[in-house]
């Protein structure tokens, strides 16, 4: 297999949940730093490691905030929707109940690590994510980044980006 160059450069977002268990602060925190080491190597241009937590979307689009964790989150589902994947069960809505007033409010439950790959600018790959035949977690998509590869499903990947580049172009032998 032949791996196409890269169209441009690539960041890395990586969310840790801000309310996680202590007993999962040493798993994030190698989390952390297998990320940062990619941007140490050269592997990806840019990291980012950002803090989120679960959400009320209702109260989250009261903020004067421009960036929130539904619209992120509302991202990766276009994502998930176009390629094939799936985010459940890692991000999920569920209806809660207040005991202090009637009625209910959804709410967005993140998972406690995530990874967005952006190439270009271009969304192209979140975890964790499943499709038919398994589930792909953070720890999956580093290993993929340090092996100098764009995703852990890399065959699936290129066709997905031969697909959208030839769906453009003049008819011409496939990519070897």
């Amino acid at each position: 297999m032949t791996t196409p160059p890269p169209l441009g450069p690539v960041r890395v977002d990586l969310f840790v949940r801000a309310d996680s268990a202590a007993d999962t602060v040493e798993r994030l925190s190698d989390l952390v730093a297998r990320a940062r080491r990619l941007e140490d190597r050269d592997t990806v241009a840019e990291v980012e490691v950002k803090t989120w937590t679960t959400v009320r979307p209702a109260l989250e689009a009261l903020s004067d905030s421009a960036s929130s964790v539904s619209t992120t989150v509302a991202t990766f589902q276009a994502w998930a929707d176009r390629t094939g994947y799936s985010l459940a069960p890692a991000f999920a809505r569920r209806e809660t109940r207040s005991l202090l007033h009637p009625g209910s409010s959804t709410e967005l439950r993140v998972p406690v690590a995530s990874l967005a790959v952006y190439e270009d600018g271009e969304l192209r790959w979140v975890a964790p994510c499943a499709d038919d035949d398994r589930s792909y977690d953070v720890e999956d998509c580093l290993a993929a980044l340090e092996d100098g590869v764009l995703t852990p499903a890399p065959d699936r990947e290129l066709s997905l980006q031969y697909h959208e580049r030839d769906a453009l172009a003049e008819p011409s032998e496939p990519p070897q």
